[in-house]
């Protein structure tokens, strides 16, 4: 039997005494999952039995409106206990959804510490580096023997949520070093602490954006990475999972706008959410595609004298807005890197995308043409000569496929220069801006090549 099918199979049928006994050779992120999909009157039953302990593990691995949910059905006090015992930027997380008389409620049934601890949370705006952070950090004083040291990770490890880093604190709370975990283990006293510290750390301020601290842990590897307020004095710590889920929310609200939906749209949404979510992407798309016919409508001259060119249009559009996608794709991945902090790097990026365009551009272009001159062949359009047309399409795709491939990149890099966040610069987007451009080199090549000549 599957391992979650037996959880769920645990958690519905199980006895008081096997649930309490039982749930805990099982990982609190499979109970999590599993968990809050059983219906109320069941979950009801299960969170009841649980103790503090096992809930607060296990609340830790949802999401904070699922805890939320959970907390429902039971009472002040042991909700307080189970607050308690969470994670303090979990617990922190479930408080900031629960409307403020019960959140004070909580509070206040709790004792002093774990009380002052979520309180000095509660108030960082979202999204900051403040906002993710826990205080569940192991911090040792300057000029302390690492014996001393090592007395006092082991007191605190039990309740500390990593112990992978320590930070060396003066008198005044100010970090002046950390010390790596392995580096204390491997010390023999007598050396002091100073000896072994690290002084050039790398921090971010509480109100840097919290993506930015994310970024900073991945590009340096940093597995607990030390918050401080403008003097310096240590007030966090963000770990590595909470700073994984940031870069993971930030991924699908890119995926989303990406594709031209809102990143508030979920799986779980019902019919009439995902309807009115994607309904204003779809009226901006209509907009951009009725100017696509008003271009058309300006080559109607044309297109009555020259029929043939209908054929190439699909292609045209098609070549061109798959180009601006790729260059979009990308370069926004290029910008969630931070690869083009500088005019320099962004200019060399959007020079290559030039130049791969058009390199496709003329690769593209040449087989177009053949392919197109043996078409026109092939049906026998006398009309104007197959070459000419053959010559017009693979013109239009070089240029076309040059252009796409530089303004593909070129949107996404100005929207980030103007601190503005590139993702909008959306799929469907990018696509039909390039349609027009290929559409209008198209008709533009075919006017002067075959009328105008």
């Amino acid at each position: 039997m599957p391992r979650k099918q037996r959880i769920y199979e645990l958690l519905k049928k199980g006895t008081p005494k096997a649930l309490q006994t039982n749930i805990l050779k099982h990982h609190p992120s499979d109970v999590a999952d599993v968990l809050h999909t059983l219906d109320g009157e069941r979950l009801e039953h299960v969170v009841k039995i649980l103790n503090h302990h096992v809930l607060g593990e296990v609340l830790s691995h949802l999401e904070p409106a699922a805890a939320e949910r959970v907390l429902r059905y039971l009472d002040d006090e042991k909700i307080a206990r189970i607050l308690s015992v969470m994670d303090a930027d979990d617990a922190v997380d479930v408080l900031k959804i629960t409307a403020e008389p019960r959140r004070e409620q909580y509070l206040n049934l709790m004792d002093e510490q774990d009380r002052d601890a979520l309180a000095s949370l509660i108030d960082y705006r979202e999204e900051t580096a403040g906002s993710i952070m826990t205080n569940e950090y192991i911090g040792v004083k300057k000029g302390i023997d690492v014996k001393d040291a090592m007395r006092t990770l082991v007191g605190n490890a039990k309740s500390t949520e990593s112990i992978q880093r320590l930070f060396v604190l003066d008198d005044n709370d100010f970090l002046v070093g950390v010390i790596e975990l392995k580096t204390l283990i491997q010390a023999r006293s007598p050396k002091v602490i100073d000896e072994l510290m690290h002084t050039e750390v790398i921090t971010v301020k509480e109100e840097d954006s919290a993506e930015s601290a994310a970024r900073t842990m991945q590009n340096y590897g940093i597995y607990l990475l030390p918050v401080v307020n403008e003097q310096n004095q240590l007030k966090g710590v963000i770990t590595m999972d909470d700073a994984a889920d940031i870069l993971d929310e930030e991924t699908d609200e890119d995926y989303a706008r990406f594709a031209n939906i809102s990143h508030e749209e979920s799986v779980r949404a019902s019919v009439w959410q995902s309807s009115l979510h994607r309904l204003p992407w779809l009226v901006l798309m209509l907009a951009l595609g009725l100017l696509i016919s008003g271009i058309i409508a300006q080559f109607e001259a044309t297109l009555e004298a020259i029929v043939v060119l209908v054929f190439f249009q699909p292609l045209i559009m098609d070549m061109a807005g798959n180009t601006g996608t790729q260059s979009l794709a990308v370069t926004v991945r290029g910008i969630s890197k931070d690869y083009y902090g500088d005019k320099a790097a962004s200019l060399k990026h959007l020079l290559k995308e030039l130049k791969v365009g058009f390199y496709n551009g003329i690769g593209i272009g040449v087989l177009s043409f053949l392919t197109s001159f043996l078409f026109l062949s092939v049906i026998g359009a006398r009309e104007h000569s197959p070459a000419i047309v053959a010559l017009i399409v693979g013109m239009s795709l070089m240029l076309s496929l040059s252009l796409s491939s530089f303004i593909g990149a070129l949107i996404p890099l100005t929207l980030y220069k103007l601190k503005a966040d590139p993702a909008v610069a959306s799929g469907p987007f990018i696509t039909t801006l390039v349609d027009i451009i290929g559409l209008v080199i198209y008709f533009m090549l075919a006017t002067i090549l075959l009328l105008s000549l």
